[in-house]
């Protein structure tokens, strides 16, 4: 919990924010970009909130295996 507050940044996105972004956050990696560069406050809540980590990687997971099918 201390290092969660001291990480704590002016400008942060909440959970419910992270959700309405987090397709396209995956989408970009899948397609080798580098999202972090044009949403920094997504990477910053994935590095801050492992429930919101554990669905990304959930979704970048099914991503890949819906490419493995349709390749």
């Amino acid at each position: 919990m201390l290092e969660m507050v001291a990480h704590t940044q002016e400008q942060e996105i909440s959970c419910d924010e992270l959700h309405a972004l987090i397709d396209q956050f995956a989408e970009m990696k899948m397609r080798g970009e580098d999202p972090t560069r044009f949403m920094p406050f997504v990477q910053q809540h994935l590095d801050m909130c492992p429930d919101c980590r554990a669905e990304y990687e959930a979704l970048l997971e099914a991503l890949r295996i819906d490419r493995q099918i349709q390749d």
